[in-house]
C-alpha cells in the first residue's frame, strides 16, 4: 500500500549523500583556523548557498591544504 518507488530511494540516498557532504564540510569550516574574517564568511555562505558544489570544492581545497602541510612536516 505505502510502497517506495525506486525513484523516491534513488532521490532520498541522493539527499542523504548531499546532507552528509554539507555537514562534514561545516564541521571542516568550524574546525578551521581563518586569517581573515571575511574569507571564512565568504567560504560558509559558498557552503551553505551552492548545494553540492560548494561542500566539495571546499572540503577539495582542504584536502590539498592538508596534504600540502603534511610534507612540509615531513621535509623539516
Amino acid at each position: 500500500m505505502f510502497g517506495l518507488s525506486s525513484y523516491d530511494l534513488i532521490w532520498s540516498i541522493g539527499a542523504l549523500g548531499v546532507l552528509a557532504v554539507t555537514f562534514a564540510a561545516l564541521f571542516v569550516w568550524f574546525r578551521a583556523r581563518w586569517e581573515r574574517s571575511w574569507e571564512a564568511g565568504l567560504t560558509l555562505l559558498a557552503i551553505v548557498v551552492v548545494p553540492v558544489l560548494g561542500p566539495l570544492a571546499f572540503l577539495a581545497s582542504r584536502l590539498g591544504r592538508g596534504a600540502e602541510a603534511r610534507s612540509s612536516d615531513r621535509a623539516s
